[in-house]
């Protein structure tokens, strides 16, 4: 029996790691279905790259633009067509012909026919040549191009709006944490004036200033969770993430302050992706012209049927014997002349196409603009924060020792309440500078076309 106990132990040690493997593996499933995520900046894009309505809907064109290629290759191949009919002859037509065997001047009336009729007949018609389709499979490809493109630029936006969204919920959960540590230390100050207050060291007036200050502050924190509640749900909303689940981000301020300029400002125009869709749009215009005057080309399609007929006085008797027939052809159509709407519909064409050009002349100027306006508003930005960011530490230290002094009696209560003033106003600047030298940063690469979407 001694034998079998180190077997038992090991048996029942590896079904206890395998149940807590389970076991753990349920809860993580329930985690994940009950709305709970935990996401980095990089993690909400992905999430929104995957979910994010307009992305959806753009890679839906992306697929139906396959889907439209599938078709114009499939108008080149063979189409067959069955056709059938069944004819009931209420009252055969009446023909007149010569009596030959009699007076040839009179006509004896007759009917040719049966009571009762049918066809089947099927046939395969193949394309040998017709303009409109090789001209539509090459705007096909080409209309897929620009869904390919429209995909990339709302991506990139989706990219740029979700980093918005989620630099305001930086801001809201920092400006709740220095509220926080405001509180701390007003709370302290005013709980120190109370007591030298009731020790007869200080007045009346010093607790309600400071008293009234602090209610202002924690007015304020009430105010900054209700923004907060809003900034997330702005967030869930620009990743596609339901409403109603919870949502919390790893990252915080401190983990996007290393703000730099730009390695260059060298960039083009084909990188961005809008200038790419007019070029493509430029194209399909093109294609559209073309197909208008090549209007004027014959279209050569190639037949073979066959097919068998069924003839009978009496319905029993339609389907006794049948009589078969096959062909084997040719078939031309040429539009010779047709009006002259053709000419005047290529020169609407034409005029389409020299307005798209234009609009493709004017978008090169108008992304130059862009890129100057991001360029402009990144370096407002970047000096702003470079300024914040010595500011705070000064209006830091001079709190401390307006703080310091009031303690020791030097200074009074309306020097504490201004100088918390001044800190908390810097504070605030600071985080505006960061956040508004992050969001243009981010601009500023978009509009140079730098944002790149797998």
């Amino acid at each position: 029996m001694r034998c079998w106990l180190p077997y038992i132990t090991m048996r029942k040690t590896l079904l206890t790691v395998a149940l807590l493997l389970t076991v753990k593996a349920l809860s993580a499933q329930q985690d994940t279905t009950s709305g709970n995520y935990v996401f980095s900046l990089e993690e909400c894009i992905k999430y929104a790259l995957s979910n994010q309505n307009n992305v959806v809907n753009a890679r839906l064109s992306r697929q139906s633009s396959l889907e439209r290629i599938r078709e114009y290759r499939g108008r080149l191949l063979p189409h067959v067509t069955v056709t059938g009919n069944f004819t009931d002859n209420l009252k055969l037509q009446t023909s007149l012909i010569p009596d030959i065997a009699g007076n040839p001047d009179n006509k004896i009336p007759v009917q040719f026919g049966t009571k009762f009729s049918s066809a089947l007949t099927g046939e395969a018609t193949q394309t040998l040549f017709n303009s409109d389709y090789f001209l539509g499979l090459r705007a096909a490809k080409v209309y897929d191009e620009l869904s390919v493109r429209d995909l990339q630029r709302t991506a990139i936006d989706t990219r740029v709006q979700v980093s918005v969204a989620y630099f305001d919920v930086l801001v809201a959960l920092e400006s709740i944490r220095i509220v926080d540590a405001n509180l701390a230390q007003f709370g302290k100050t005013l709980k120190d004036t109370k007591a030298r207050y009731e020790e007869g060291v200080t007045e009346r007036i010093d607790v309600d200033r400071i008293q009234a200050s602090f209610n202002s502050v924690e007015t304020e924190r009430a105010n900054l969770e209700r923004t907060k509640g809003y900034a997330y749900d702005l967030l869930k909303f620009s990743m596609g993430l339901p409403l109603n689940a919870k949502l919390d981000i790893k990252e915080t301020v401190n983990d996007f302050t290393s703000v730099a300029l730009p390695d260059s400002m060298n960039y083009s125009v084909l990188d961005r992706p809008e200038y790419a869709m007019q070029r493509v749009q430029v194209e399909l215009n093109r294609l559209s012209l073309k197909s208008k005057k090549l209007e004027f080309l014959p279209t050569l399609n190639a037949f073979v049927n066959y097919g068998f007929n069924w003839f009978g006085g009496e319905f029993s008797e339609l389907y006794k014997t049948g009589f078969g027939a096959s062909a084997l052809g040719l078939r031309l159509s040429w539009p010779i002349f047709a009006g002259t709407e053709r000419i005047y519909q290529a020169r609407q064409y034409a005029i389409t196409l020299q307005q798209s050009q234009n609009d493709l002349s004017y978008l090169d100027q108008q992304i130059k603009l862009q890129v100057r306006d991001a360029w402009t508003q990144f370096k407002n930005n970047y000096a702003s924060y470079l300024t914040q960011q010595k500011n705070i530490e000064l209006t830091q230290g001079v709190y401390d020792r307006v703080v310091l002094k009031y303690e020791q009696g030097v200074s009074t209560s309306l020097d504490v309440i201004s100088a918390d003033n001044n800190l908390k106003l810097a504070q605030n600047e600071y985080i505006t500078a960061l956040i508004n030298a992050l969001i243009s940063k981010v601009k500023l690469d978009q509009a140079m076309g730098k944002i790149k979407v797998e």
